[in-house]
């Protein structure tokens, strides 16, 4: 009889909060942030569009994208 081994409750998100967490935990030890945005219905037509056009594949790509169009910032800023 083979024995299967059980993940370790680590691997596995049991609700959006602990997936949330976890995602916010991994790109901050990366360098990064998870951004969060609330967007009317108008915004959220815009980004379709840009998916039908076939610039992005998804929402989340489209916005990577339309931040990566705006300007460096001043490093004076930074």
């Amino acid at each position: 009889m083979t024995k299967t081994k059980t993940a370790p409750a680590t691997n596995y998100d049991y609700t959006g909060k602990d997936r949330v967490e976890r995602q916010r935990k991994a790109l901050a030890d990366a360098g990064g942030a998870r951004v969060e945005a609330h967007l009317d219905a108008g915004e959220l037509a815009r980004l379709d569009a840009l998916i039908e056009a076939g610039v992005a594949p998804s929402r989340r790509a489209a916005i990577k994208y339309l931040v990566q169009q705006l300007p460096p910032p001043d490093e004076d800023k930074i």
